[in-house]
Order: structure tokens, then C-alpha cells, then sequence
């Protein structure tokens, strides 16, 4: 006698004791009675069918009593059985003393299987592996259609008696292993709603029969499976945090790892995932990955996950929903998660949270856990990555600033690289090589699809020499952009930084009626420190539910920071107004939407451009928090004539008569104003085939004053007040 070669061999030799047990249970119903109408057998229920039941006598006995009339051909069976039995048993025996594990005995020893709840699963297993069992059960139950085993025939086949039978239902109770681990399944037929226990028929579902004839385990009842490949060496971090994940699993492995939870907190899932291989890997486990959500409606799922992890012997890596609720209000506990944190007993290896550290609020104090931080990859590990990245690169890839651009893990930084060679050989075929513009286009692309669903993103157009402010507005305007170049030199090199926790970023008001240059000027910062603008969209942010505007502006600058972009809110007063007095719970709320965003104001470490036309509408506790105000005001005849000049561009036809001066003088309109009443003059030429004159630029200003509702004075026409009145009304006081 030889030892199993594997578990396919054992399930054979098991499959031929349900073989005896079908065997045994057609002897019992092939067993002489009166019976009519066999051609339709299942199909119809004739009188004599009536009768022969109620002849039965007592309860529960028909089965039994067919039993002890089939005796002579039943112990030849059971004495197969019994026979197969005892050779199983030895060939198992000497497969565990050869070390090779075997699925379905590994199966009833991690959940405290009896032999008879064996029998159940291999029953319920029959038909998976061999579909004539479907046509030996529809026979055995009197119905064609039903070719799954139900839970009666299941115990007939097992049981002996009516009072073994009537036992045995405890291994399908609701807490019973076969039921609460999902080992088999108890299901309804279509057609037989709330249908009795009896009539319930028996599945194994697809992950527990890959793992029995120990195929590749994919497609889990819930989450992926994750054979870890990263190393603590490989993670990237820094040596401080290195050293405390080896500390962390040294510890691990003093102490065990059942009831455990290992909390890692950190912004990005890439790293994250990389950091719970390392220690599935260091721990010899395998991960079955889950996102929280999932199990917020995962139900008897769970339970499976849990059977999977204790077959697999592996731990289980929960990520935090990307929608996780921001700091000030913690996510409730969900029924879903209490029943993960108290089935820790039953996982093997660690549950191993990951996510933001506003998220897991609700951690049993029981368990025992393990808190790590992964802070995102310092200065000098992105520049380092980087380098090793774009090593070959020519021209003007600048690594250092790269590093500061970007808060890239090590997988976004090599993700950006390779679609910067790709832009490369796009553009120039003969050189794939990047250039800084390319590494900038594909760092940015990486994090615009998620911005862009609160934002708008703006290519900025504008320069140093398009901007028309008076000399100490634009001195403030630059020293901005100063400050934001020498940012590395002062808070790195300098030192400065590690005195402060907060408040590394730039956050600018600009504050001034509309159309004085606001917006312009964002566009210029960006333009001056490349960067991308967006623009936010406010009624994409602002919601009227409880704490989903909270969500919008978490989402908005967690994709900002990965790429130091510039974020414009505009008409910030309508979010950033003063607090209220709180009346009811929407105060409330309105008031935690404000202080919310200044402390991500304040964390955010690129820079945040906010106009308003009311500064006094604005909370003064925001208001000590801008580093930087600038007033715009209104321009004075002087920049108004810059203006105008400045919006006719070298190659637009234009006449000789233009007065730029009287325009200047006479009209005391904004930037914004001018330049829609230079486009609406240009447009006019078009339209008539002649150059811009001064009788298109007047009519252009009567066009933009008639948008304002202003009346038109004849005296601030002077004498051109007929020609602004051509083609127009007569409204001229």
C-alpha cells in the first residue's frame, strides 16, 4: 500500500464511497412495493402513490422500513464500504507521514469537520466532477429537474436510521461550520421558494472545489489573491520606516500572529499593497486582498473570504474605501467590519488594515494591534528613484526638480518615465529620448483624469509681459513665485522645514472686483512655475448632503499633492465664507465644511490661489491663514491704455484711426471688460472684410456697457457717439 500521490487520487478513492452510497440507496428504492405509473416517475403523484404513504404507519419510517426489506443486498455494500473506508484511512496515514498535505482531510481539520460532514461534502461534490451523479440523483428524488442532492437525500445516503437523520440536520443549523464557512452551499431551486431544509439542495462553490483539486486559487468568493512578490528591502521607504516594518514582523514572530490587526497608514494604494506583501512575504503568507466597501454588502461573502484565508493559510489586506471619510468625521462602524475584527481568531495570518488615517475607526480594543506609518518617499528617495529611472537621459531632465513636483511612489515614478520615452518617440521617432516637457506631460497626465472631476484643467497661456498690474501689485505677484522657486533652498537646505509640522505650501488670496486680473494672474504663476492650473468647479464640490462636500475637497487635494499642481478656487467666499451660528445640524455642518478645508489648506504643500470679489465675506481664521493677499484694483486711465493696446495682438489688421488714450479716458472698464470689447470689435471687422477700427471699438464698448446694464452717455462718447450708435438702439442720455 502506497501513500496518495495527491488529492486528486484521494477524491477519486472518496467518490468511490459515494459510488457504494448511491449504490446502497437505489438497492433501498428499487425494494419490492406496490407502485404504479413508473413511466412518469417523478413526474406524477397517482393514488396508489397516496396510499402507499399513508401506509407507511409511523413517522419517519418508510425510508427505514424499505431499509431492513433490502437487507440482503445492503450488506454486501456496507461491507465494501467498510472495507474502502479502512484503506482510505491507511493510504492517508501514510501520505501525512510522507509530509504531502491532502486537501479534504486539511479542509475538516481546519474547521473541526466530523466524518459524516465529510460525506456531506463529497456528496455535494459528486456532480461538480462527474455529471451522470445529476441523473443518479434526479432518480433517487422522484424529479427529473432536480439534479443537485437535497438535504434529505444527502442524509439518506449518510445516515442509518430516522433518529440519525433527524440528528444530523445540526450540520446544516445556521452557525454549523458547513453553513457559516460556505463549505457547501444551501440553495433554493427557482421555482421552490422558502422552500423547507429538506427540499434545499447542496453546492460546493468554485473557490473551495479549486482549492480541494488544488488548482491555482482565483476567482476567491471574495477579494484577489496575492502571492507576494515585494520584499522589505524593495518597499520604498526610508530606512527609518524600513527598520520598523522588520522590527514590526520580528515581533510578529516572537509573538504569533493570530488575533492580530496591523495597521498601516499611508495616501497611496501602491505602497501600501507593496508594503503588505513585504510582510506577508517576511511572515511566509499569501494576502487575499479586499476593499472595505466590498465588504459593506459582502453578507455569507465574508464568511467565505474567511474559509478561503484559513484554506490558503494566508493573512487578509483590507484597503480603506477611496472615498474614505475625512478626518473630522470618522467612518461609522459597519456590521461588515465587526465581523471580520471577531473572526480574527479564525484567520491564520494577520488582517492587515491599509488606508488613510482617518479610516478603521472602529478597531476592537481586544485585538491586538500593530500601528505602522508609511510616510510617502521623502525628497531625497524620489530624487534618487528618479535618477534610476531616467538613467540614459539627456538635456534638461532635472531629477531634483522632478522629485519636487512629484509626490511619486516608486511605481508611479517608473509608470511616468515609461509614458515619457513614449511621448518621445511619439514626437520624435529617430530619438525617444524625453526631454523635461515630455517627464512633465506624463507626471501630470498621471493624476489629471481624477482632478478633472472637480476641476477644470487650464493650460496656462499667459506670461510676465501679458499681465498689466500696477508696479507694486506685480512686485507681489512675482515675489509669490519667488517664494515657491526657493522653497527647497529655505525648508530643505536651510533647515526650515523641520520646524515646521503644517503649512509648507503657499496659500494666496487675490481679492478685487471681477475682471481685474484675478484669474489672469494664476495663469501667469502657473505659466512662470509650470505648472498645471486647475480651476475648481465649485458646484461639482459643494454638496447639499452631510459631509459629501468634506469627501469632494479630500478627493480634490489628495490628487493635487501628487502633483504640486496650482488649485484656483474662484468666488471663494461662497465656500470659504465666515462661520455661522450654529442653529440646527446643517449649521453645523456648513462650519465643519469650513474648518475642514482650512486644515487641508494648511497641509497641502503646493499652491492654493483663492479670488473673491468680498474679502470681508471671508472668515477671518482663513484669512491668517493666506500667506500672501494681493488687492487687484481697478486700473487707472494709464493701465487701461496698456490693456487696450495689449489685447490687439502684432497680427490682427488694424486701422490708424484707433484711440487708444480716449478709449482709456473715457471708459473706466475693467481688464476683463476691454478684453471683451476687443474680441467683440475684431469680430464686427470680420463680419464687414475691413481692419479693426476705432468705430468697431467703440461700438465694442456700447456692446459690453448694454451686457452691464449701464446707460450709454452721449458724453462719454464724445464724437463718436453716432458711429457707436450704428446698427444699435437710440439709448443714448
Amino acid at each position: 500500500m502506497e501513500p496518495y500521490r495527491d488529492s486528486i487520487e484521494h477524491l477519486t478513492d472518496e467518490l468511490k464511497r459515494v459510488d457504494l452510497l448511491v449504490r446502497r440507496a437505489l438497492a433501498i428504492a428499487r425494494s419490492p412495493h406496490p407502485k404504479t405509473g413508473d413511466e412518469f416517475r417523478g413526474l406524477v403523484i397517482s393514488e396508489p402513490d397516496i396510499d402507499q404513504m399513508l401506509e407507511a404507519g409511523e413517522f419517519l419510517s418508510q425510508h427505514w422500513r424499505k431499509q431492513d426489506a433490502a437487507k440482503d443486498k445492503l450488506d454486501p455494500l456496507d461491507k465494501k464500504l467498510q472495507e474502502l473506508r479502512e484503506t482510505i484511512d491507511q493510504r492517508r496515514e501514510l501520505t501525512a507521514k510522507s509530509g504531502r498535505r491532502l486537501t479534504l482531510p486539511y479542509l475538516a481539520e481546519r474547521f473541526g469537520l466530523s466524518s459524516a460532514e465529510v460525506d456531506l461534502v463529497l456528496v455535494a461534490l459528486a456532480p461538480e466532477l462527474e455529471p451522470r451523479y445529476e441523473t443518479l440523483y434526479a432518480y433517487l428524488q422522484d424529479d427529473v429537474t432536480r439534479k443537485r442532492p437535497s438535504v434529505d437525500l444527502a442524509l439518506n445516503l449518510i445516515c442509518r436510521s430516522d433518529r440519525e437523520k433527524l440528528f444530523a440536520r445540526r450540520f446544516f443549523a445556521p452557525g454549523a461550520p458547513l453553513v457559516h464557512f460556505r463549505i457547501v452551499d444551501l440553495l433554493e431551486e427557482s421555482h421552490d421558494r422558502q422552500a423547507t431544509l429538506l427540499r434545499k439542495f447542496l453546492k460546493v462553490d468554485d473557490p473551495l472545489l479549486r482549492f480541494l483539486l488544488e488548482h491555482a486559487p482565483t476567482g476567491l468568493a471574495l477579494g484577489s489573491f496575492i502571492a507576494p512578490s515585494a520584499t522589505i528591502d524593495s518597499v520604498e521607504v526610508d530606512e527609518a520606516t524600513r527598520k520598523k516594518m522588520q522590527n514590526l514582523v520580528d515581533s510578529l514572530q516572537r509573538a504569533g500572529i493570530s488575533n492580530t490587526i496591523v495597521r498601516i497608514t499611508g495616501s497611496s494604494r501602491n505602497d501600501l499593497q507593496a508594503a503588505a506583501e513585504a510582510i506577508g512575504q517576511a511572515l511566509h503568507k499569501p494576502l487575499i486582498a479586499v476593499d472595505a466597501a466590498d465588504l459593506e454588502n459582502a453578507g455569507t461573502n465574508l464568511n467565505a473570504m474567511i474559509r478561503d484565508s484559513a484554506l490558503l493559510d494566508s493573512a487578509i489586506a483590507v484597503f480603506a474605501s477611496e472615498g474614505a471619510a475625512p478626518e473630522q468625521q470618522p467612518r461609522p462602524a459597519s456590521g461588515a467590519d465587526q465581523k471580520l475584527w471577531r473572526s480574527l481568531d479564525q484567520i491564520p495570518g494577520p488582517v492587515i488594515a491599509l488606508g488613510p488615517a482617518s479610516a478603521f475607526s472602529d478597531l476592537p480594543l481586544e485585538a491586538r494591534i500593530w500601528r505602522l506609518d508609511l510616510a510617502p518617499a521623502d525628497y531625497d528617495l524620489r530624487r534618487q528613484t528618479w535618477e534610476t529611472a531616467l538613467a540614459g537621459t539627456k538635456g534638461d531632465v532635472d531629477p531634483a526638480r522632478l522629485a519636487d513636483t512629484f509626490r511619486f511612489g516608486g511605481a508611479q515614478i517608473r509608470q511616468a518615465s515609461a509614458a515619457a520615452c513614449s511621448l518621445a518617440a511619439l514626437r520624435n521617432p529617430s530619438d525617444p529620448t524625453p526631454a523635461m516637457a515630455d517627464v512633465l506631460e506624463a507626471g501630470r497626465a498621471m493624476t489629471a483624469p481624477n482632478l478633472q472631476r472637480f476641476a477644470t484643467a487650464v493650460q496656462p497661456r499667459y506670461t510676465w509681459s501679458d499681465i498689466v498690474l500696477p508696479d507694486d501689485k506685480l512686485h507681489q505677484l512675482k515675489h509669490i513665485a519667488e517664494r515657491f522657486e526657493q522653497r527647497r533652498k529655505v525648508q530643505r537646505d536651510w533647515g526650515f522645514g523641520e520646524k515646521l509640522s503644517r503649512g509648507k505650501g503657499l496659500n494666496v488670496l487675490f481679492t478685487g472686483a471681477s475682471g481685474v486680473g484675478k484669474t489672469m494672474s494664476a495663469e501667469v504663476l502657473a505659466n512662470a512655475l509650470s505648472l498645471v492650473l486647475y480651476q475648481i468647479d465649485l458646484s461639482t464640490v459643494v454638496s447639499k448632503y452631510i459631509g459629501e462636500t468634506e469627501k469632494n475637497l479630500s478627493a480634490i487635494f489628495r490628487e493635487a499633492e501628487l502633483s504640486q499642481s496650482l488649485l484656483f478656487f474662484d468666488e471663494a467666499d461662497s465656500l470659504f465664507g465666515k462661520r455661522t451660528e450654529v442653529k440646527d445640524a446643517h449649521d453645523r455642518y456648513a462650519n465643519l465644511e469650513v474648518n475642514y478645508l482650512l486644515q487641508r489648506i494648511e497641509q497641502f504643500e503646493g499652491i492654493v490661489v483663492l479670488a473673491t470679489n468680498l474679502q470681508r465675506n471671508l472668515d477671518d481664521a482663513f484669512l491668517r491663514r493666506m500667506q500672501e493677499v494681493i488687492d487687484f484694483p481697478m486700473p487707472d486711465e494709464a493701465l487701461r491704455e496698456r490693456i487696450w493696446r495689449q489685447h490687439l495682438p502684432a497680427g490682427a489688421p488694424t486701422a490708424n484711426d484707433i484711440d487708444f488714450g480716449f478709449l482709456a479716458r473715457q471708459f473706466k472698464l475693467t481688464g476683463g471688460n476691454i478684453k471683451n470689447a476687443v474680441m467683440s470689435a475684431a469680430f464686427l471687422a470680420a463680419s464687414q472684410s475691413k481692419k479693426i477700427g476705432m468705430a468697431e471699438m467703440v461700438r465694442g464698448v456700447r456692446m459690453e456697457l448694454q451686457k452691464q446694464g449701464k446707460l450709454l452717455m452721449k458724453a462719454d462718447f464724445g464724437k463718436h457717439f453716432e458711429t457707436a450708435q450704428e446698427s444699435g438702439d437710440k439709448k443714448v442720455m
